[in-house]
């Protein structure tokens, strides 16, 4: 039987067939290889106005374009894996990007920094879903030698090696400007406070307060102190700028200025004057067991103007729930409410709360939603 490598050699229909698929497999790999290394580029890249205009500025200016050694991190050294198999994913999902760039999603200055926020969440979720694959091409544990580096970034690497985190947990805006993390959740929150400015309420209702809400003590314009984030009131009287409100809470033996939401937890839900401590119901008292605190459920009835409840704590806690993963994010993967204990996340926010740029407001509410949704807090009815 004639094989086919003698059929091969012979001048031939099927020969000709077989060079030429072959040389044209050749051509054609080549070129998909070539055209993959060519959209590497730093040109290709800062190509479209968009980012050339916009982030390839930024990062002129920082070290991985210009350093002492002359070593220049381009997009694709942090943007593309260098494996073939994850570089051909990767493109294959970035041509979703030419989608964008077709509508002209952020053609104009002002639609790339409304976008600048939810881009870089993008790849900062991806960075740390691989391990900062891209990062750890150039920088590597096992290479550093610590004793080159400040006291100060030596601690820092050596803790983050220990604990197994990955570069972008801690190595936010190096390349690029930071966008501005609270804009998102603060539109937000002006949206929740233009709702509540057109909530129509009865006697009877339950409401929750978005943020804090100066009181009065009954029906006068005396102080009563001042409601906290989330705290549940209920409407007993309803007047054309005040409402008159039932409120309900936990006081601990030894703080009676403090109004908390929940029988040994301190979740706070008032601040209370003087004045209006000696307007308080008591209703019934427990000592927690655990702790052998005495505790005191007490109600009062105070007034505040409207405009600043919702009917449902629903709202606040997706508010919430975005500020924490806009905010603490920036260093370090979400950690759930249900990760620690009501009033072990006092200490945690507090501690925390000075890297971040949240007001006295947001800490507030994220605070509620933390301890609200704590291990140790059953869901609210």
């Amino acid at each position: 039987m004639t094989s086919i490598w003698s059929r091969l050699a012979r001048p031939g229909p099927l020969a000709l067939v077989v060079l030429l698929a072959a040389a044209g497999g050749v051509v054609a790999w080549g070129g998909f290889n070539t055209a993959m290394h060519a959209t590497n580029s730093l040109a290709f890249c800062t190509s479209c106005h968009a980012m050339r205009d916009n982030v390839y500025q930024e990062y002129k200016t920082t070290a991985h374009y210009t350093n002492r050694s002359g070593v220049r991190a381009v997009c694709a050294d942090c943007h593309v894996p260098r494996d073939w198999g994850p570089m051909l994913i990767r493109k294959v999902t970035a041509t979703k990007e030419l989608y964008h760039w077709a509508i002209g999603s952020i053609d104009t200055r002002e639609k790339f920094e409304a976008k600048r926020h939810e881009l870089a969440r993008h790849e900062w979720d991806r960075m740390r879903a691989n391990g900062s694959r891209e990062c750890r091409n150039c920088h590597a544990f096992d290479a550093m030698d610590f004793h080159k580096q400040t006291p100060k970034a030596a601690s820092a690497m050596q803790d983050a090696m220990k604990a197994g985190k990955t570069c972008i947990d801690c190595h936010k805006g190096i390349a690029h400007k930071m966008p501005d993390v609270t804009a998102g959740h603060r539109k937000a929150f002006a949206a929740l406070q233009a709702d509540a400015g057109k909530l129509v309420v009865a006697p009877g209702t339950t409401l929750y307060a978005i943020g804090s809400v100066p009181l009065r003590l009954g029906d006068t314009e005396q102080s009563a102190g001042e409601l906290a984030a989330s705290t549940a009131v209920t409407v007993r009287a309803v007047g054309p700028d005040r409402l008159t409100l039932e409120l309900t809470g936990w006081q601990r033996e030894g703080s009676p200025e403090l109004l908390y939401q929940r029988f040994g937890k301190r979740i706070l839900a008032a601040t209370l004057t003087e004045a209006a401590r000696t307007q308080i119901e008591t209703l019934d008292s427990v000592t927690d067991e655990d702790t052998d605190d005495h505790w005191t459920r007490v109600r009062l009835v105070v007034g505040a103007a409207p405009g600043r409840f919702v009917t449902s704590r629903d709202s606040l806690w997706t508010l919430a729930a975005r500020i924490e993963d806009d905010n603490c994010t920036l260093c370090h993967a979400l950690k759930p409410p249900r990760s620690a204990k009501a009033d072990a996340w006092i200490g945690h926010v507090n501690a925390m709360k000075r890297l971040t740029a949240l007001d006295g407001e947001e800490v507030a509410l994220l605070r509620a939603y933390l301890q609200n949704h704590a291990k140790d807090v059953a869901p609210s009815p």
